[in-house]
């Protein structure tokens, strides 16, 4: 089994999310209706946006429902972007590691999403260890705010 190595921009980008964390997820938000960054074998939810239908030029305000995003780590600012520009009749949860000292993290997500330090560290699908970084998500379209949030 592989193990997630920081890499930026060179490591594999394409973990699963784990179906156990998920189990959690669907229990805290409800149903997830969109997964908005996925491949085939890794989606959580159909319907869902492929690297080949670029969901960063798709329009997301049409979306309905909970929205799911577990984006590529190497770049995850565009994504953030997105998240806090494309909010509005839905709530996207946006997994990333917890770099609360980042650029993307100051104007993308700190006072504009609900973020949640999650606990304990996850291991992604087809890894044999918990990712090495802390990870939160950050739910848009909700009360801003922060919390620790103990999943399993």
């Amino acid at each position: 089994m592989s193990v997630p190595i920081q890499k930026p921009g060179r490591s594999r980008q394409d973990y699963g999310t784990p179906p156990e964390f998920l189990v959690a997820v669907v229990a805290r938000f409800g149903p997830l209706a969109f997964d908005l960054a996925a491949s085939r074998d890794n989606a959580v939810v159909a319907p869902y946006f492929t690297v080949d239908d670029d969901a960063l030029s798709q329009s997301w305000s049409e979306l309905r429902g909970v929205l799911w995003l577990n984006p590529p780590f190497a770049d995850i600012e565009p994504w953030a972007r997105k998240c806090s520009e494309s909010c509005g009749q839905h709530r996207i949860l946006l997994l990333t590691p917890a770099s609360i000292g980042t650029e993307w993290f100051a104007k993308y997500v700190h006072r504009k999403a609900l973020v949640l330090g999650l606990r304990p560290r996850m291991t992604f699908a087809g890894c044999a260890d918990p990712y090495p970084k802390d990870l939160i998500i950050s739910v848009y379209g909700v009360e801003p705010g922060f919390d620790t949030w103990r999943w399993k």
